[in-house]
């Protein structure tokens, strides 16, 4: 361990002001273990078990109770599913619109998600993808909030009280972006609200999230009903995870597959075109090779981040070996377990085809792949997420040869992180050119 963090949490802080927390915890279990101190009451560790029975213990089984990281985690001042600590009002609550990411839903949504894939493409072909999204306000403030959020998590909030009423016409809107969203979506769920009781709001065969929080609360006891505030929080959280975390992770995929060799691109290319007749027809998503999909989630899932856990209240937990005591903060990271060596060979090389190869084992690196968090606190999104950037990628490989820009190098895609993880650079260039 690094040896004054048994008194003190400077190490901790300074590395997560860096926005290199996940780095530093990486480098301390290739010098000391699987098992390190990272802070006066928090330990890290790093399950190498094929089976991963460890780590299915802390996130599943023992049912923990958040950390007090999450406690700071609010959406404009109103709490969401993400900060709840308590494992069993978690639970409770997560019942509410849990269906709605399921499977089966998702399934019934597929074709609203091709079209959008469409869509996408028609604007990249047409070159206007960026003056679409600069015209448009939701998806300016989601930009903006998204980078406001890092920031914030950056800088002392007495810090961030003064920087915010420095009077610029442009950072004052980047500043208030959280309103403007929070703004935008209230207006959509009282307007939804109005609708419903007036008798006027559709009946849909695939209802939307806000009419499922409504026919929780037709349906729940008093004190258990959402409120307006708990409906366009929990919305705009939601909407925050779909497109910024997944904005990052398919900006990723699309700058390592440009920076693949030519023959490696013409073979993926080569099974879409097979799979996709049709460039403008994305087929199902089981007929998707994912292997491209696996491993830009493997280096660039959306959730590198150490996921904070306390120790059960009851005595001491053996984990790995170490006894730790009650109500510690105990957890892992996904970054870690993407990178161990001892389940994927040459981890730091973007490799499409260890997904591929007959020869090798799948069942360990699977079982390590956790790109959108663990157990029973996994982002219920992950099944949309999925689906939306597997057939979103497709769409465009089938589509376009895409080849790096001199914009974009490997300095400026560096990762960061501080909860999900972001380019240094804040943006990722490429060139697009249609397919002949």
């Amino acid at each position: 361990m690094v040896r004054y963090a048994a008194v003190s949490e400077l190490w901790i802080l300074f590395h997560t002001f860096k926005c290199r927390k996940v780095r530093a915890i990486d480098e301390l279990f290739k010098i000391y273990g699987p098992v390190v101190r990272i802070s006066s009451n928090t330990v890290a560790f790093l399950d190498s078990d094929p089976e991963q029975r460890t780590t299915c213990l802390v996130y599943n089984a023992l049912k923990l109770d958040k950390g007090p990281l999450y406690d700071a985690v609010h959406m404009n001042g109103h709490l969401h599913s993400v900060a709840i600590i308590e494992h069993h009002v978690h639970a409770k609550y997560r019942r509410i619109f849990s269906s709605h990411y399921s499977p089966g839903n998702i399934s019934l949504l597929h074709p609203e998600v091709k079209a959008s894939a469409q869509v996408f493409v028609r604007y990249l072909d047409y070159g206007a993808l960026e003056a679409w999204s600069k015209d448009d306000i939701i998806l300016k403030a989601i930009e903006d909030y998204g980078r406001l959020i890092l920031l914030s998590g950056i800088l002392p909030k007495w810090l961030m009280s003064i920087v915010s009423h420095f009077p610029n016409e442009r950072w004052q809107v980047f500043c208030i972006s959280g309103d403007t969203l929070f703004t935008i979506i209230g207006r959509m769920v009282h307007n939804m609200q109005t609708q419903k009781d007036a008798g006027t709001l559709d009946e849909r065969e695939k209802p939307t999230l806000v009419q499922r929080f409504f026919a929780h609360n037709d349906s729940c006891a008093l004190e258990d009903k959402l409120s307006f505030e708990d409906m366009a929080s929990e919305s705009m959280t939601h909407l925050l995870a779909g497109v910024d975390a997944s904005a990052v992770v398919f900006s990723y995929i699309l700058w390592q597959f440009a920076n693949q060799p030519p023959e490696v691109q013409k073979r993926i290319q080569a099974e879409l075109d097979t799979a996709m007749p049709d460039p403008m027809v994305v087929p199902d998503l089981k007929v998707l090779q994912d292997a491209l999909f696996k491993e830009g989630m493997r280096l660039h899932g959306p959730i590198p981040t150490f996921l904070e856990r306390r120790s059960p209240r009851g005595g001491p937990l053996d984990l790995l070996g170490f006894k730790v005591p009650p109500r510690t903060v105990i957890g892992t990271q996904s970054w870690s377990m993407h990178r161990n060596e001892a389940i994927f060979e040459n981890p730091e090389v973007f490799d499409v085809f260890r997904w591929l190869d007959p020869n090798k084992p799948q069942d360990a690196m699977l079982q390590a792949l956790n790109p959108y968090g663990l157990g029973t606190r996994i982002c219920i999104g992950q099944h949309l997420s999925r689906a939306a950037n597997k057939t979103t990628l497709a769409a465009v490989l089938r589509n376009f040869d895409i080849a790096p820009c001199e914009k974009t190098d490997s300095q400026s895609m560096e990762m960061m992180e501080l909860f999900g993880m972001f380019p240094v650079g804040l943006s990722c260039h490429l060139n697009f050119n249609p397919r002949v």
